[in-house]
């Protein structure tokens, strides 16, 4: 009898195996909203607007943190996916196995790097002296604990990659539950602010290692990486690397992107750069949840191109874009009506959620092609079309959004500003489009 995941990946409809893979995911996502608001949500509480400003300046620093864990996480996943298809295993737990390892090596070296940079990456941004010591405060306890968060994410893209969706969000269960329960503790109790939001995150992220680590050594993984798999072969390195590099492209220049749109926004105030931060995590709301679906529905695409069954995959990636349609209605109605009591949730500061109130409506114009986007990305990389996907990468985070955030600008101020993301997101959809539609209309199913 075939193994029920792998079931799930070759033979049950598409509906239900869309949903039975992207729920859990989107589940998880929902989780990883939580984890992303919860320190701007106790911290607004202090009522500090330059504490607030400090987390949101900090926030493109550690997504470029993510970015490098993207490397072998994303790589690994989409790999490890097309292997499964194939049905072989040693190459899958080689690939498991390499993966883990690499990002335990490389999240050293992010550490010491990572701290020793914070000064100068927040001397670059523009910021006030008390917006920027709040941001190094809360950065350097982060950095502290990047090994636990790097080695953490890709555990979570192999497990998912494997069709363990489940597993993958009680982990995150786990790890937020802690973290806003420890929030409150460190930030007020202790009395520790922005560095004890940081150190209560790094705790979360680490229950739920340990979780994710007694998964693998009981073996309850189709793929447990182990010793005997530790080859460190080129040409597994040269597949997680020509999916993980374009992927991990992606969020550094989102990462770089937002930090100029901060470092331009502080022209303007500390009080635009906290509404702008506070607004990029209520956006996440609706980011998280259309990159949910596009993970969930990853390993589902990977597996059946590995497989060479192409009109199940092509199936699988119509219906998802019907999904995500959906959900941005959804999405542009809840924040086009109410963004001034979205934004009031965070901060009490009736300046912040004017200038919070105008960014959050240009940014709604983003929502349906951010999430049409997302799977489009999604589909490029997991049929493992690594130029494609490292041209998409590039354009929309850097040939695109970083010279629109520039001249619209210059040209409109700070309406320009806050136009140039949705403007991005139009624009590399419709390349995304293209790619994959050329791509799949060549494909022929042998299944």
């Amino acid at each position: 009898m075939k193994h029920s995941k792998i079931e799930i990946l070759e033979n049950t409809p598409v509906a239900y195996s869309i949903l039975y893979l992207a729920l859990p995911s989107m589940l998880s996502m929902l989780v990883n909203i939580l984890y992303n608001l919860t320190d701007t949500f106790f911290i607004g509480k202090l009522n500090d607007p330059f504490k607030v400003a400090g987390v949101s300046v900090a926030l493109p620093y550690y997504n470029m943190l993510m970015a490098i864990a993207g490397i072998f996480a994303n790589g690994g996943a989409s790999y490890l996916s097309r292997l499964l298809g194939k049905k072989d295993l040693d190459a899958a737990r080689e690939t498991t196995t390499t993966a883990i390892f690499s990002i335990g090596i490389v999240s050293i070296f992010a550490v010491i790097l990572g701290i020793l940079f914070i000064p100068t990456y927040l001397k670059l941004s523009g910021s006030s002296a008390l917006t920027a010591l709040a941001a190094q405060q809360y950065l350097t306890a982060i950095f502290i604990g990047s090994p636990i968060i790097m080695v953490k994410f890709t555990m979570i893209q192999l497990l998912r990659a494997e069709g363990a969706a489940k597993e993958a969000m009680l982990g995150l269960f786990i790890g937020t539950g802690a973290n806003i329960v420890l929030d409150p503790l460190f930030i007020f109790s202790f009395n520790m602010g922005v560095t004890g939001a940081a150190i209560a995150t790094v705790i979360g992220q680490g229950l739920g290692l340990l979780y994710y680590s007694i998964y693998y050594l009981r073996k309850k993984s189709l793929v447990s990486p182990g010793r005997k798999y530790l080859h460190l072969r080129w040409p597994c390195y040269k597949e997680i690397l020509a999916i993980g590099i374009p992927s991990s492209l992606s969020q550094i220049m989102m990462s770089i992107g937002n930090a100029i749109s901060f470092k331009l926004a502080a022209a303007y105030s500390d009080h635009t750069i906290a509404a702008l931060g506070v607004v990029s995590r209520v956006f996440s709301i609706a980011i998280f949840a259309f990159i949910g679906l596009s993970i969930g529905v990853q390993p589902l695409i990977g597996f059946n191109y590995g497989a060479q069954n192409y009109s199940r995959m092509k199936k699988v990636i119509k219906m998802s874009n019907l999904i995500c349609l959906g959900m941005a209605v959804i999405f542009t109605l809840l924040f086009g009506l109410f963004p001034r009591e979205l934004i009031a949730i965070f901060i009490n500061d009736s300046r912040i959620i004017r200038i919070g109130t105008q960014i959050l409506k240009a940014y709604v114009i983003a929502i349906p092609f951010a999430g049409l986007g997302m799977i489009l990305m999604a589909a490029l990389q997991a049929m493992g079309k690594a130029l494609p996907a490292f041209i998409v990468s590039l354009s929309r985070q850097g040939i695109v959004y970083i010279p629109m955030l520039f001249l619209l600008n210059y040209l409109f101020r700070f309406d320009g500003l806050i136009f140039a993301m949705p403007i991005a997101d139009v624009i590399t959809t419709i390349l995304s489009f293209t790619f994959v539609y050329h791509i799949t209309k060549r494909l022929k199913s042998s299944a």
